[in-house]
Parts: C-alpha cells; sequence; structure tokens
C-alpha cells in the first residue's frame, strides 16, 4: 500500500564519504509501528548501524527525522529530530528542535536524511527544487551559524531557505556542540554538533513546496484537531507560555525548590534574591516581535534585541529559555539579566548547548571556589560566583575551544578527569551530561526518568515524562500510588505517550494540559488508519523498548546510569528501586538492561533485536 499523505514517502540515505546519495522507500507498516521522529530514527540506526562504533567515526549514522503530523495543521508539529550515538555519553541520542525547518524537510520530499561516513572536505547538503546535492562548504567552515545561514541564503538568492547547521564549536568536535537552525533554534544536548562536525557537514539546506503534506481522513483530522485547540484555549500555563516563554517565573520555581542554585548546592529564594531579575517579562523591553513555532498557536518564542552596556548583542537573537536562565543565571550565582542575554548569544553563533556550558563552569566556580583550580589555570579570570563578566568571557573560551575553555568544552564530567584532586563531586551530571535544571529530589518521577530513559539526563524525556506521571505509580511500589488525578496509569504508560509525541513531531509543552491532547486520533485523522490509544501507546513501548535494546547492545547496563552523589544522597527517594519497577513493568531485565524475549515478541522487535542474544 502507498504511504499515507501525511507522510513525504522518501528517506534519504547519504555517504558522505563516498559522496553517493540514494532515495529508498519505505513499507508502510515500519511508519505504522515507529510513526516517524525518533521512532523512524530508532528503527532505522539499529538495523543499519554495527554496535560499538566510534560515535566520531564514519560508521556512526546521524538522522535528521520528521514526524508523522510535521507539516500538518496540528498544534506544534514544527519538530524535527537529530538521532545518532551520542559521542558526549556513549548512549543512545536524540536531540529535537523546533521552528520550520522540519516542515520545510518534510515539504522537500522526505521523510528523514541519514548521514554516514566522513566526508574529505567540508560539504553541505542542498535540497531544493526536488534535487539532492552535496556542495563544496570550504567557504563556510569556520563561519558561526549565524553567518552560514545568511550566506547560503545570500548564495540563493532566498531569504526562505532553511538552513541546520553548525557552528565553530561542531566543527571542532565539542561535545556539548549542537545544530543550529533559524539563528538560534538549537538540537542543542548529546554532542550530536560534533557527529556533524566529525562527518565534515557544515549545513542542510532546505527548500521546500516539492510535495504537499495532506490529511488522509480530513473530517476525523479537523475533529480533532478542534479538540486540541480547545484544550489550549482553556489551559493557565499555555497562557503563561504566550506572555513570557518558558522562563516566565523562573524566580517562582527558585522559591519552590524545584530550581538549583549554586551548582545544586543551594535551593530557595533566600538564597538568591536577585533571580528575580531574570524572569521572562524583564525582557520584554528588548522584545522585537513575538516568535512561534511551525503550527503554535502559543508563540512561547520571542525576537530580542539588547544593544546597550557592556553586554551588548550586536544583533537579533531569540529570547532566552528557561533552561538557558538556569544555567547560566542561577547554577552560577548570577543575576545579571544582560550577561545571561549575551553568553546566550555566544552559544547561539558558536552552536553549543547552555545547559552544558553551564554545567561545567558551575563546576569550575566550585572547584575555583575550593582551590582545586587557580587563577593561573583559568587564564587569568576570576571564576566567583556571580561574576557576569567572567562567566561571559569563560562562555566563549568554551565556544572557542581555547585556553581554560577547551577543558570545558566537552562537559564537567571530562573537565573533572582532567583536574582530579577529588573535583569530581562537583560534577552534576550522568554519562557526562549535565542534569537538566529541575531538582529531581522533588519527583520521583523526574529522577527515575533521568536513570532509567535510554536517552539519560535529557531535558525532555525526563522532566516531560515527569509532568506526565508525577503522582502516577512506577512499577507495582505501594509507596507511590496515584497521590492526585492524573490521566495515566503509571510511569511507563505516562513514558510510552511521551515518545508517541517525539515521533508524531509534536512539541512536549502541549503536554501541561490537565487532559491529554488527542494525539493518537489526530495521527489516525493525518494517516487515515484506524489507530486507536491501545496501538498508539503500543507504539511508544516498542520506540522505548528499542532504544533501551540499543544500549543495551552497546554493553551498557542499568547500574552505569546513576544520578550524582549530590542529588542521591540528600533525596529521600529511593530512585535504583523506582527503576527497577519501570524496568519490570516494561519487560527489561534489570541486571543487563536487555528488553526480554517476551517484551520483544509482544512488541513485534524479536527479529529485528534478535541479536541481543537474551
Amino acid at each position: 500500500m502507498a504511504v499515507p499523505s501525511c507522510y513525504a514517502g522518501k528517506v534519504l540515505f547519504v555517504d558522505l564519504s563516498q559522496g553517493t546519495l540514494k532515495e529508498e522507500i519505505f513499507a508502510e507498516s515500519i511508519y505504522r509501528e515507529f510513526i516517524g521522529g525518533n521512532g523512524l530514527g530508532i528503527r532505522v540506526l539499529y538495523e543499519r548501524m554495527k554496535a560499538l562504533v566510534d560515535p566520531l567515526g564514519p560508521e556512526n549514522i546521524l538522522g535528521f527525522v520528521v514526524g508523522s503530523l510535521t507539516g500538518t495543521p496540528a498544534p506544534g508539529s514544527g519538530r524535527h529530530m537529530l538521532v545518532t550515538k551520542s559521542p558526549l555519553t556513549g548512549t543512545w541520542a536524540e536531540s529535537n528542535s523546533g521552528g520550520t525547518f522540519g516542515p520545510e524537510l518534510k515539504t522537500a520530499g522526505y521523510d528523514a536524511v541519514f548521514f554516514s561516513g566522513i566526508s574529505p572536505k567540508p560539504v553541505y547538503l542542498l535540497l531544493k527544487d526536488g534535487r539532492a546535492e552535496l556542495k563544496d562548504a570550504s567557504d563556510l567552515w569556520g563561519k558561526d551559524a549565524y553567518e552560514t545561514q545568511d550566506l547560503l541564503q545570500q548564495k540563493f538568492r532566498d531569504p526562505q531557505l532553511k538552513v541546520a547547521c553548525i557552528g565553530p564549536s561542531g566543527e571542532s568536535m565539542s561535545l556539548l556542540a549542537g545544530i543550529v537552525s533559524e539563528r538560534g533554534r538549537i538540537a542543542a544536548r548529546n554532542g550530536v554538533g560534533a557527529v556533524m562536525g566529525s562527518k565534515k557537514l557544515k549545513a542542510v539546506a532546505v527548500k521546500g513546496g516539492v510535495c504537499a503534506i495532506e490529511a488522509a481522513d480530513t473530517e476525523n483530522f479537523n475533529k480533532a484537531l478542534r479538540q486540541f485547540l480547545i484544550i489550549i484555549s482553556n489551559n493557565e500555563y499555555a497562557k503563561g507560555l504566550a506572555a513570557a516563554g518558558t522562563g516566565k517565573d523562573i524566580s517562582l520555581l527558585v522559591s519552590m525548590g524545584d530550581t538549583p542554585l549554586k551548582n545544586w548546592s543551594l535551593s530557595g529564594l533566600e538564597a538568591l534574591p536577585t533571580i528575580t531579575n531574570l524572569d521572562g517579562a524583564n525582557m520584554d523591553k528588548y522584545k522585537v516581535s513575538s516568535f512561534g513555532c511551525y503550527g503554535c498557536p502559543i508563540t512561547c518564542g520571542a525576537i530580542i534585541k539588547q544593544q546597550e552596556g557592556p553586554f551588548a548583542i550586536k544583533d537579533q537573537m531569540h529570547r532566552p529559555e528557561y533552561q538557558t536562565l538556569a544555567a547560566l543565571g542561577g547554577m552560577l550565582m548570577n543575576d545579571n539579566l544582560e550577561a545571561v542575554i549575551k553568553a546566550n548569544d555566544i552559544c547561539n553563533r558558536f552552536g553549543i548547548d547552555t545547559m552544558g556550558v553551564g554545567g561545567a563552569i558551575a563546576m569550575a566556580m566550585e572547584c575555583y571556589e575550593n582551590g582545586l583550580i587557580s587563577k593561573e589555570e583559568t587564564d587569568g579570570i576570576e571564576l566567583t560566583w556571580g561574576n557576569a563578566e567572567a562567566i561571559v568571557t569563560m562562555v566563549e573560551k568554551i565556544a572557542r575551544r581555547e585556553g581554560f575553555g577547551a577543558l570545558l568544552a566537552d562537559g564537567a564530567q571530562k573537565a573533572v578527569e582532567h583536574i582530579g584532586k577529588g573535583s569530581e563531586k562537583y560534577s552534576v551530571a550522568i554519562r557526562g551530561k549535565s542534569l537538566a535544571f529541575h531538582d529531581p529530589r522533588m519527583s520521583p518521577s523526574l529522577g527515575t526518568a533521568n536513570i532509567a530513559d535510554a536517552n539519560p539526563a535529557h531535558h525532555m524525556d525526563s522532566q516531560i515524562t515527569a509532568m506526565l506521571t508525577e503522582g502516577a505509580p512506577i512499577g507495582s511500589d505501594p509507596a507511590l500510588q496515584a497521590s492526585k488525578l492524573n490521566p495515566f496509569g503509571s510511569y511507563a504508560i505516562g513514558s510510552a505517550y511521551h515518545q508517541l509525541l517525539n515521533a508524531a513531531g509534536s512539541c512536549s509543552l502541549y503536554t501541561v494540559a490537565t487532559t491529554p491532547p488527542p494525539i493518537a486520533e489526530l495521527i489516525a485523522g493525518a494517516s487515515g488508519w484506524d489507530f486507536g490509544w491501545e496501538e498508539a501507546l503500543k507504539a511508544g513501548r516498542r520506540i522505548l523498548t528499542l532504544r533501551q535494546a540499543f544500549n543495551a547492545r552497546e554493553g551498557l547496563t542499568p547500574d552505569q546510569f546513576e544520578l550524582p552523589k549530590r542529588i542521591a544522597t540528600t533525596s529521600k527517594f529511593d530512585y535504583v528501586a523506582l527503576r527497577k519497577g519501570y524496568f519490570a513493568e516494561m519487560g527489561w531485565d534489570i541486571q543487563s538492561g536487555k528488553p526480554t524475549k517476551a517484551a520483544l515478541a509482544d512488541l513485534g522487535l524479536a527479529d529485528l533485536a534478535g541479536d541481543l542474544g537474551n
């Protein structure tokens, strides 16, 4: 049967070593079983990539993947996903981004583009007028992400050309490097930009309009769409996002103890009362316009311009979001909003993860405070808490991989391996990746998600799954029976639902509604399938299980995923026990991490994942 009209229907494989491009058409069953996005990504990488490959070597595959709803009128359907093996964590990696690049890729005729190999020289992929070409990027190498987009749009005389690229941080293979589109929309985590840099792939430039993305069953799709819009219009959190973005009330979250301060050693508003300076409304004076991703009625983003004082930026940029305000603000005891904006602009230009950068500087500041590193070692920079000038200077050094910044450019955990002297206790990371800035000590679901997901310590997988499942039982633990109204019967079901969102290409912020958005109904209408919630959640479990199988095939066992001692030893929750309950419900072996034969068979994965040998 033909692939439903909500998909482009083609997948592009690019061998950069050979300079070859090959299109493939997948069976409809693959789309139905894995939906799209990270689901399609894990399906391809598990089948086509060997275990134990070097993440920065030619055998690693990097995929740009869109979802089943990407490019449709479904709210929040502007996401695209990057999938690969992470050079930072050594695990399955996915990192997503919003804006308009994803829908453009889909209307250019592709549900995914996968890159393997290493180009002998810098190149970019051009998808335009129905053609795919590798082009010389020698003149772009060394340019920042803003310059790269501008130069490509000028070259093709098309300001609507969509560009996803790496900056100098990706070129130098910083393990904190991300992939930038639209001058600041970043797939930032897991070192996906380092993988792109290792392949000498500077950019992917896309012009759509080649194929139409349409719902197969418009009547049912529009019915679900109306239901979704009603949920959004009645949601107070959505209204707050529209007003001031995800960073609207960082001071409120600090006061609740949710946002950590001073490298996770302090909490509460009394520890930094002036954190109110960073609340989103304080950026209104710099606001040029609102920004919304494709298909989003909320428009939680904004374009700002801050051109005065010592931290002036020379151009417009995206307003800092919550995680950036926490990383470059509260974590460093920095209440200087303009310094956070400037540091964020540097990260956007160079293409590097603000969360990883903030975590690395926080670790270094604590080392500096305790005499483990000296001013001479930090290039003469006073790495004291709240030193706004020092923070901005060090961010640029990290982005450029210069001096002491080169030591921090691969994250806090790599840096403490060099510093030694007991500094490891100041690295708050899991497998090298800094924790996202919501405190797991407040949430059994969040703590479990950080160490139980195949993509550990990821702000979307951990944070959103926790939001979905707080109060729902994890496994069969009698101490965690539902304590409040929750739409999910268990943590495992909530996790499966979140994977469904990712696979559909939907924005996870829409999960804040107390009523789950009608994602299964939208997929059913878009695809024309007789597709209900039972099948939808099974698809989510299938994606979760194959991601877990990917890690197990890499020889990664659950005991290699642990919360930092600073978190684990000061929490009332036994996260290891909670993970055990979750693994039992999912049908994954708690010792090896391998999905059981019964779990694989139930999800139709026995043949695909038969190489696990369990």
